[in-house]
């Protein structure tokens, strides 16, 4: 058998053996985790623990319940730490506190693994000092404004998170959200971002970031927001930290879909990884 044949037999035995291994996800967030028996608590986001499960992911809800504010010094953690570096994908919840997540702001920047961002509040840079994916401050798109009903966003180009989205049904609560959907305002740069989607007026809602983006550039700091360890995204959603509501309430099919794909571009899976892996090789050969 020649060489060649070896590396595909081996990769391909690799990558099989890698089948049976769904990539994990970390969710951050203040809601508790499904199983927490602590009475009294908020549970929001059970079903974004839920939507992930159903998509085939390992997710880990040891960062729920507050687990990474700021204040319980997680990164200071060992086991907290090896948590997150662990995980293919750590997800912070729109049910957060920024005011908890932003002097820790370089820590979760330079994390050397994918991370997906759902808090508009966090996305703040300049003077506002959040995590400084943007250069200015962010705010709510509610009912009253002139955006009043905006249920769909714009996409932007062809790019790998896809769709033609209509992503909030506000229907269940006479057309209009029960809170506000926090997003970066239009007069805000994004920090050597992509802008893949927009809602109403020019509003970030889906936002790439590649790896390696030196956000004090941006920004005009030193030492303050850090450089990006791997890719980043933002996604907005709806202030569902209100009573009666959770993750799922008033979202599409069609925003479920863009979660969905957006998590598979950042985190492949194994079969994902199997095809690129015996692509690669097939390449080299034929050079």
């Amino acid at each position: 058998m020649n060489r060649l044949k070896v590396l595909l037999v081996v990769a391909l035995l690799a990558s099989i053996a890698g089948l049976g291994q769904a990539a994990s996800i970390i969710v951050i967030s203040d809601a508790y985790a499904p199983d927490d028996p602590t009475p009294d608590v908020t549970h929001e986001d059970d079903a974004l623990v839920a939507f992930l499960e159903e998509l085939g992911y390992e997710v880990d809800t040891s960062g729920m319940g507050g687990a990474y504010k700021e204040g319980n010094n997680p990164f200071a953690d060992a086991a907290k730490v090896s948590a997150l570096l662990s995980a293919d994908l750590v997800l912070v919840s729109r049910r957060t506190s920024s005011g908890s997540y932003d002097n820790d702001r370089m820590n979760w920047n330079q994390l050397n693994n994918p991370l997906l961002l759902m808090s508009g509040y966090l996305t703040r840079g300049g003077s506002n000092n959040k995590w400084g994916w943007t250069t200015g401050a962010s705010s709510d798109v509610k009912d009253g404004d002139v955006l009043s009903g905006l249920t769909t966003v714009d996409v932007i180009g062809a790019h790998p998170f896809l769709p033609d989205p209509e992503v909030f049904d506000w229907s269940a609560n006479g057309g209009v959200p029960p809170k506000g959907v926090f997003l970066p305002n239009s007069s805000s740069e994004v920090v050597g971002g992509t802008v893949v989607a927009e809602y109403g007026a020019d509003r970030p809602f889906l936002i790439d970031y590649a790896a390696g983006i030196d956000l004090d550039a941006g920004n005009g700091t030193t030492d303050f927001y850090g450089v990006l360890g791997d890719r980043r995204a933002f996604m907005g959603h709806w202030g569902y930290d209100v009573e009666g509501y959770d993750f799922s309430s008033m979202i599409t099919d069609d925003y479920k879909q863009i979660l969905g794909e957006t998590i598979a571009v950042m985190v492949p899976e194994p079969a994902t990884l199997m095809l690129l892996g015996l692509g690669g090789l097939l390449l080299r050969k034929r050079r």
